[in-house]
């Protein structure tokens, strides 16, 4: 496991059991009969771990389904699980969440969240 002064970018990340890459949207149907999802590819999510706080960027639409389905909660004190890469980084909480600039490429919203500490977790 990666020190937590230690910058670490990661493509995989899991909340709560869900990767990310992985979570279908249900899309306007483009056709009579048809069904349409949009799900994003690993190279659209970032994540990097510096100094125990974990900075993930992802598209606008993945973050507000995420809050829809409660993967992310609406309580900044309650706590998540995450992994990245298949590693787990125990619980964190959501400490800041920040909508992209308009003069970016791609929109962004960066999420930071902050490890909880064991003995704080068992508390």
């Amino acid at each position: 496991m990666a020190a937590d002064n230690e910058e670490v970018k990661m493509t995989i990340v899991s909340i709560n059991g869900y990767k990310l890459h992985e979570i279908q949207m249900l899309l306007e149907p483009y056709s009579k009969n048809t069904s349409s999802y949009l799900r994003y590819p690993e190279h659209r999510i970032e994540g990097t771990l510096k100094r125990g706080k974990l900075f993930i960027k992802l598209p606008v639409f993945l973050c507000v389904e995420l809050y829809r389905r409660a993967i992310l909660p609406q309580d900044p004190a309650e706590r998540i699980s995450v992994c990245l890469d298949g590693q787990n980084l125990g619980q964190c909480v959501i400490v800041d969440f920040r909508y992209p600039n308009w003069n970016q490429e791609r929109e962004l919203v960066t999420l930071t969240l902050q490890r909880v500490r064991k003995s704080y977790a068992q508390a």
